[in-house]
Order: C-alpha cells, then sequence, then structure tokens
C-alpha cells in the first residue's frame, strides 16, 4: 500500500516543526521603499533648492550677475526617487526579517546580531513602536530583540495576518523554551 503524497501549496500553513520565515509583506515592502525615496527626494529637493539659490545670494552680496543656472528640465528628476524606491523595496524585501526554529529566533541579515535563544526569552509580546506594532521578545538579562518581521502599521504597512503570526511565534516559544 502506498502512503499518500504530502502536498504542499503557496497557501497551506508549515508543519509545526518546520522553521519559520518571516519576511514584510510586498505591500509593507512598497511602502517602506516608497518612503525611502520620498526621503531621498526630499535631500534632492533641498540641494536643488540651495543650487538656485547660492547664486542669488551671491548676487545679493557681491553685487556679480550670477551666470549657473539650474535647466528646469531637471526637476522633473525629483520624482524618481519614489518608484525606484518603491521597486527596490519589492526587489531586497526577501533580505529583511527574522528566521524563528527550534533553538530561537534569528535576525536576517545575520549581521544585525538580534538573536534570542529561546532558553533565554522570558515571554513574547506585541509593542507599540511609532506606528507599528511588532513582536517583542524580552530575555533574562533586560535587553529586548525586536523582530524586523513580522509587525504590522498604518496604510501599506497593514499585515492583516499579524496576530497569526504572532500566536505561531508564540507557540514555538512555548514549545521550545525548556529545550
Amino acid at each position: 500500500m502506498r502512503t499518500p503524497v504530502r502536498v504542499v501549496s503557496a497557501a497551506q500553513e508549515p508543519l509545526p516543526g518546520d522553521p519559520l520565515c518571516f519576511r514584510p509583506t510586498w505591500r509593507q515592502a512598497l511602502g517602506r521603499g516608497m518612503w525611502v525615496g520620498l526621503l531621498v527626494s526630499g535631500a534632492l529637493a533641498l540641494t536643488g533648492l540651495a543650487a538656485v539659490l547660492a547664486p542669488v545670494v551671491a548676487h545679493w552680496l557681491t553685487g556679480v550677475e550670477p551666470r549657473r543656472v539650474v535647466p528646469h528640465e531637471l526637476w522633473w528628476l525629483l520624482v524618481l526617487p519614489v518608484p525606484v524606491g518603491a521597486v527596490l523595496g519589492l526587489l531586497l524585501r526577501r533580505r529583511v526579517g527574522a528566521d524563528l526554529d527550534a533553538a530561537g529566533a534569528w535576525a536576517v541579515p545575520g549581521a544585525l546580531g538580534d538573536s534570542a535563544p529561546w532558553h533565554r526569552v522570558v515571554e513574547v509580546r506585541m509593542e507599540r513602536r511609532g506606528r507599528r506594532t511588532v513582536v517583542a521578545l524580552p530575555l533574562l538579562d533586560g535587553s529586548i530583540v525586536r523582530l524586523r518581521a513580522p509587525y504590522d502599521g498604518h496604510l501599506l504597512g497593514r499585515d492583516p495576518d499579524f496576530e497569526r503570526k504572532q500566536f505561531r511565534i508564540r507557540l514555538l516559544w512555548e514549545t521550545h523554551r525548556y529545550g
């Protein structure tokens, strides 16, 4: 008698023993990328404003006629960082997050240094950080490890499955906290 083959679809929950990998949702990555692009646009706008006003101020102070003018066609470049940031956010979203397994919670990328072995975690709780709700893991030594994903925020930062993901993290911690 043949045993049935386990069919795994993208929507199916991982098994309890499987490691959990949390990454920002595509909406969160899109929103984060657009936010970074907006900050770059603001920096470019301030730089452009300084480039436009510098000859005017120099003319006002010295009386020398300004010769350098920023072409008006370059101002459309202020809009470009927002969609570029959105695309980069979507492309890089798999490189940021948290991996959880039987040993503990590990930050992705590993260079961030945030790790929490389950035997050192006191509890799993949700914590408000600005406009976000994040999963926080207080440790025995008093420090707190905040996971970069999952999180829940406003507008594009919403994660409709946040509570379910937080429950899975808590379940994994309760299963493995005593070794």
